[in-house]
């Protein structure tokens, strides 16, 4: 007999974390009682690797959790039996990547037609007073989030006209532009929903009896590929910027939030429980 389970997948900055202090304090009642029920919460985030381990720390996270806008997805070791030695090993991780490394893609920055270099600020540009300057983090929040691994976020100084170029060179070198909350996320041909649909894939193969059930939460264009694959989207409303667009699925429940940030994230999971019961 097939019986079903709710796997959630999260966005971070805006949407489980507040966009302005990054607290996820108003969801951690919500978080508590998601885990009381072993319901699996996936960070699914623009953040690094090493972003993402200290605050897996502070939600109490033990789950995999997807990094670099789907470059890569990160599962501690032994978490599934079934996976083969393909996987990179790091740390106490399992990398399965998706897309090439950061170094890659700044050669490909270097090489940018000569009338749109001073069209974005890189993170490798700006160094860690400037992404502190451009994100509020502290300092060694900012160190965190300069470890990319698998692509360059760049803070986008131009107009819309050069924008355009700048994505067909961008496509040209195979590469592929995301507008997140605060910052354009160069990469490779990767996204949020791939790297979700990959993991789902592995929470079905370890448990074959098991139907799971998605929610994917988000607040900002580079969730599009996330909420489009899942069975229920919520996106969270931003105080910095509209909803992202989105063609919903006949068979998909979509809902957009009344509130900001982790208050609307909390509403998002009241509501789809609302909607099984």
């Amino acid at each position: 007999m097939t019986s079903n389970q709710l796997i959630i997948f999260s966005d971070m900055d805006g949407s489980l974390l507040d966009h302005e202090s990054y607290s996820h304090e108003d969801a951690d009642e919500c978080l508590d009682w998601l885990r009381s029920k072993q319901i699996p919460v996936i960070p699914c985030t623009s953040k690094t690797r090493a972003e993402m381990e200290v605050l897996r720390t502070s939600i109490s996270n033990s789950h995999p959790f997807i990094v670099e806008n789907g470059a890569a997805v990160c599962i501690p070791k032994e978490y599934f039996t079934h996976l083969d030695n393909s996987l990179a090993e790091n740390g106490s991780y399992l990398i399965k990547h998706f897309a090439e490394t950061r170094a890659y893609w700044q050669d490909v920055l270097e090489n940018v037609p000569m009338h749109l270099n001073d069209a974005f600020l890189t993170f490798e540009q700006a160094g860690i007073d400037g992404i502190m300057q451009m994100t509020g983090l502290a300092i060694n929040e900012a160190r965190l989030a300069s470890q990319r691994e698998f692509g360059e976020p760049l803070k986008w100084l131009g107009n819309e006209q050069q924008f355009q170029q700048f994505e067909e060179y961008v496509i040209s070198q195979h590469g592929k532009l995301l507008k997140g909350g605060r910052f354009v996320h160069l990469s490779g041909d990767c996204d949020k929903g791939h790297a979700m649909n990959w993991l789902i894939e592995n929470y079905r193969q370890a448990s074959p009896g098991i139907n799971f059930i998605s929610i994917a939460l988000g607040d900002s264009q580079n969730d599009v590929a996330m909420l489009s694959v899942a069975d229920y989207a919520i996106m969270i409303r931003s105080p910095v910027h509209d909803f992202p667009v989105m063609e919903c699925k006949m068979e998909q429940q979509l809902y957009r939030t009344q509130q900001y940030g982790p208050k609307g994230w909390v509403e998002g999971i009241e509501y789809v429980l609302g909607q099984l019961n």
